[in-house]
Formats: C-alpha cells, sequence, structure tokens
C-alpha cells in the first residue's frame, strides 16, 4: 500500500505555526462516520475499569473511525486513543488507551466524546517505534508531556490535559500574536495538513476524504495552539516554515510503503466489518514515523482512511 499522490497548498502562519492544506489524489466516499458524527459510546470495562483499556461501542447505522489522540472524556480518568480505530455498525470492541490525568481514579462509568484531540506535543508520544513497539514506559512519558502545560500555565489539581485545554479556551494565549480566529477555515476539496512549528515540518495529516477531514480539522487545530505554551524559546522566535520544506516533508510521506493490505504483522490483522475491513499500518524511515488505518471495499483496492507522519527530529519529539 502506498501514500496517494500529495498536493501541497500556500500556508497559513499563525506566529511559528504554519499550517499547509493538502489535498490527495484519492478516491471518493468510504462509508465511514468521525468524529461527533459517529454515534460511539465509551465506558470503563464491565470486568472493571481499567487504565490501559475502555469499551467502545458503534451504535450507527454507518461504520466508525475513531483517531489516535482523540479524547475520551470523564469516567474514572480522561484518556486517549492509542491508535486509529474502526468499528463496524453495532460492533463493540475493548481498545487501548492512556491516561491524561494522572491525579484522578474516581467517577462515572460512562465517558463523553466531544471528539476533541490531544495536542501534538501528547501525541507524539503515540507514534509506534523499533525501539519500543509495545510502549511500555510510554504511559510515564505522556504524563511527563502533559505536566508540561502544568509548567506553562498553572498546575492543574488533577494534572489533567482537558482542564488545560478548557482554560486555553478562556484565557489569552502566551503569545499575543496568535489569534485563533484567524486559523484558516478548509478549502474545498483538501484532505489534510502539513504542521509547522518554527521553521521545521512536524507533521504530514491526510485523511481517506474531504469529509473526514472536516469531522477533525478544528479540533486539530485547536489542540496545536496549546503547544505554543509549551514550545521552547528559540522555537517561538525562529520564523516559519518554508514552503519548500513542507513540500519537500511531504514528498517524503508520499514515498513511504505500508506493504500489501493483507500481509501486516500480526499485531497490524485485518478486521472484518461488515462489507468493510480495515487494517491499522505503521511504517518508520529515517527521521519520518508514520501510522494510521487503511480499509477495504468491496471491488476497490484498500486506501488510506487516515495517517499521521511525524518528523521525529523536530524539537517538540523531545521527552519532557
Amino acid at each position: 500500500m502506498n501514500v496517494p499522490q500529495l498536493h501541497v497548498g500556500a500556508a497559513t502562519r499563525l506566529g511559528p505555526l504554519s499550517i499547509f492544506p493538502v489535498w490527495t489524489a484519492a478516491t471518493g466516499d468510504l462509508g465511514i462516520s468521525t468524529g461527533t458524527h459517529a454515534d460511539v459510546a465509551v465506558t470503563e470495562l464491565a470486568s472493571g475499569p481499567q487504565v490501559a483499556k475502555l469499551t467502545v461501542t458503534n451504535n450507527g447505522a454507518r461504520a466508525a473511525l475513531l483517531l489516535e489522540g482523540e479524547l475520551l472524556e470523564g469516567g474514572q480518568q480522561h484518556r486517549t486513543c492509542a491508535r486509529d480505530v474502526v468499528l463496524g455498525p453495532g460492533e463493540t470492541r475493548d481498545i487501548d488507551t492512556y491516561c491524561v490525568e494522572a491525579g484522578r481514579w474516581e467517577g462515572t462509568h460512562s465517558h463523553r466524546r466531544q471528539a476533541r484531540r490531544a495536542p501534538l506535543n501528547v501525541r507524539s508520544e503515540l507514534v509506534a517505534t523499533v525501539a519500543d513497539p509495545g510502549g511500555a514506559c510510554r504511559q510515564d512519558r505522556i504524563w511527563n508531556r502533559v505536566s508540561r502545560f502544568d509548567a506553562a500555565g498553572g498546575r492543574s489539581a488533577t494534572s489533567s490535559l482537558l482542564e488545560h485545554m478548557d482554560r486555553l479556551a478562556a484565557e489569552p494565549r502566551r503569545d499575543s500574536r496568535i489569534d485563533p480566529g484567524a486559523a484558516p477555515v478548509p478549502l474545498e476539496g483538501q484532505r489534510g495538513v502539513v504542521i509547522g512549528l518554527g521553521t521545521r515540518p512536524l507533521l504530514v495529516e491526510v485523511f481517506g476524504t474531504h469529509t473526514l477531514f472536516r469531522r477533525h480539522y478544528r479540533q486539530l487545530v485547536e489542540s496545536v495552539l496549546l503547544d505554543l505554551e509549551v514550545l521552547p524559546p528559540h522555537v517561538m522566535a525562529s520564523g516559519s516554515l518554508p514552503g519548500q520544506r513542507a513540500r519537500d516533508f511531504a514528498a517524503a510521506v508520499q514515498a513511504l510503503e505500508f506493504g500489501p493490505f493483507d500481509d501486516g504483522l500480526p499485531a497490524l490483522e485485518v478486521r472484518n466489518h461488515g462489507s468493510l475491513r480495515s487494517r491499522n499500518i505503521a511504517h518508520t524511515a529515517g527521521h519520518l514515523a508514520a501510522a494510521g488505518i487503511a480499509v477495504a471495499l468491496p471491488q476497490r483496492e484498500p486506501e488510506l482512511a487516515h495517517l499521521t507522519s511525524w518528523n521525529t527530529n523536530h524539537p517538540l519529539m523531545e521527552l519532557a
């Protein structure tokens, strides 16, 4: 499986943040709901709460896509999805999660879904690496990354990432040059973005359709604004990402190869959801680490539903 051809447009600059629109050469509708349009219920496990697991049920009539880094709010503590998940209509599954609220272990059985995304500082820890395939120490590192926001914006009583996100919506930003209202609106047919923080690219995130992208775009931009609170001063002052560097980064992502859809590792098994099948994908090449999910529909070649590719050489990727 290959990444479809990526076309990178002109950037919008918000201080050190650069957002480049991306279009792809992929085909049309995938029959998938996502974001707040997906009717997915989230609960603690029936057998008893576990930090690293939640139960999700798709109550909708279409397949549903949950994204890595999507926040599952409430329950015993706030969590985030460890990786992309597709659920067929009526399907229930226990999924892998990480905690983003280290100081609370009490509450209700059910969670809320507002389709909010964790900031990139936290999401970057969800990238699988060869050195740490099982993420044995990843939960501790995620807590360390959440604590960066405690240091930057004032401590949360439960070290809650969600509290910091809510504060950001209500309080002025650290950098008065940043006007969240100046963030670009999705363009016709747009399916993704290249995001740069400072003069270096950080990620390419693309979706299989314009609708899937649009369902998550606002939440993505809101989460990235929180990342500006913890960027090192030299990155904040370094200027913005040049357009050619963004296009070169997208070209490197486009060159990634994920292997045949039906020939993945056991950890990346193909799942059946009625007429649609899904498979998680991941690949590391040099300073690129990519992960996402591909789907296969009858009489169609398998294609990407979602992919995020990270520049692991970016300062934001450094551990707290």
